[in-house]
C-alpha cells in the first residue's frame, strides 16, 4: 500500500530524484468547484444582466441610429455611412474637433499641474493643514452644475460680483462671457478649479506613499531640493500621475457642463466643442443620426487615446510585454 501511494505521489526523473507531482482532482473536487463557478454566475447576473440592458442594448442601438436618418415626425430610413461623412466633412465639425483638442490639452495640463503643486504643499507640516486640506477639496465636493452655476452668477456682466469689484476699483468691466477668447479662458479655469481636487488627492497619495528612507538616503547623498524632486519624488509617482493623466483627458475630451452652462457655446461657436456640437445636432436640428455618428467618433477618439496611454503607462510590467 505504501509503495503503491509513493509511485502515485512521486516519480523518478533521468537524475534518479524523486519528483513530487501536482495532485489530480477528483471527481467530486471538480464538481465543486464547478458549483462555486455556477453560485459565482448566479450571484453576478444581476448586474451583468443590468450593465447589458443599459450599456450594450443602447449601444447597439446607438450604432442603429447612426446609420439612418431618425428625426422626430418621420420613419427613420437606413443611409449606412452617409452620417460620418457629413461630419466629417463639416467644418463646424473640424473646428469643434480642434477647439476640443486645446481645451483638452489646457485644462488637464493646468489640473496636472496645480494638482502637483498643491499635493506637494500639502506634504509638508505646517499649521492648519486639515483645515486648507478641506478647504481645496471643497470644489469637489459640491455639485458641478451647482458651482458652474455660482461661477455664471459672480461673473455676470452687469450684477456680477466679480465686475463689481473691478469696477470699484476704477478698472473697466470685463465681458466675460460675450468675447471669445475671454470665455474659452473663463471655461478653462471653472473646469481646472471644479477638478483639480481629484488630481490632488491622487499625486497627494502617492507622495505619502513613498517610502521616507528615500528620501533620508537622497539628503545623505547631498541631493539638492529640486534633485529630489526629480529624481525621486517623480520618478516614484509616474504610474500615479499616468493613472491621474488617463481619466482626466477621458473626462475633459467629453466635458459638456461647464461650458453650455456658463456659455452655451457661444459666443458664436467661440467656445463650441464636441460634446456641444453634438447636443446642437441631435437636439436643435432635430438630426439623431448625425448625433449618433457624432457619440461614436468621440468614443473611438477616447478608445485610441485610453488604449495608448494605458500601453505607454503599463509596459514592462507583464511578461508578455518583454
Amino acid at each position: 500500500m505504501a509503495s503503491h501511494v509513493a509511485s502515485s505521489a512521486f516519480t523518478a526523473d533521468p537524475g534518479w530524484r524523486l519528483v513530487r507531482q501536482p495532485p489530480l482532482l477528483s471527481g467530486r473536487h471538480t464538481l465543486r468547484i464547478s458549483r462555486t463557478s455556477i453560485k459565482a454566475l448566479l450571484l453576478l447576473a444581476p448586474i451583468l444582466i443590468i450593465l447589458c440592458f443599459f450599456i450594450v442594448v443602447p449601444a447597439f442601438q446607438l450604432i442603429w441610429i447612426s446609420l439612418t436618418n431618425l428625426s422626430p415626425g418621420r420613419p427613420a430610413e437606413f443611409v449606412g455611412l452617409d452620417n460620418y461623412i457629413y461630419v466629417l466633412s463639416d467644418p463646424a465639425f473640424i473646428a469643434a474637433l480642434l477647439r476640443n483638442v486645446a481645451f483638452v490639452l489646457v485644462v488637464v495640463t493646468l489640473e496636472v499641474g496645480v494638482g502637483f503643486a498643491i499635493a506637494l504643499v500639502l506634504q509638508m507640516k505646517f499649521p492648519l493643514r486639515s483645515l486648507w486640506f478641506a478647504i481645496i477639496l471643497a470644489p469637489f465636493a459640491v455639485s458641478p452644475i451647482v458651482a458652474v452655476v455660482m461661477w455664471k452668477y459672480m461673473l455676470d456682466p452687469t450684477f456680477g460680483v466679480v465686475n463689481y469689484a473691478i469696477s470699484s476699483v476704477g478698472l473697466p468691466r470685463v465681458p466675460w462671457m460675450t468675447d471669445g477668447p475671454t470665455s474659452m479662458a473663463v471655461i478653462i479655469i471653472v473646469a481646472v478649479w471644479k477638478e483639480f481636487a481629484f488630481t490632488t488627492i491622487i499625486l497627494f497619495a502617492a507622495l505619502t506613499s513613498i517610502p521616507k528612507e528615500l528620501y533620508e538616503a537622497s539628503r545623505v547623498d547631498g541631493a539638492t531640493p529640486w534633485q529630489n524632486l526629480v529624481l525621486v519624488k517623480i520618478p516614484l509617482i509616474a504610474p500615479a500621475i499616468a493613472i491621474v493623466l488617463l481619466f482626466r483627458i477621458i473626462f475633459t475630451l467629453r466635458e459638456f457642463g461647464v461650458p453650455w452652462t456658463l456659455t452655451g457655446g457661444g459666443p458664436g461657436t467661440a467656445t463650441e466643442i464636441l460634446s456641444i456640437y453634438l447636443y446642437k445636432q441631435a437636439f436643435r436640428y432635430s438630426d439623431f443620426g448625425a448625433g449618433a455618428a457624432i457619440g461614436w467618433i468621440m468614443l473611438a477618439v477616447t478608445v485610441l487615446l485610453s488604449s495608448f496611454l494605458i500601453r505607454r503607462t503599463y509596459r514592462g510590467m507583464f511578461p508578455e510585454d518583454r
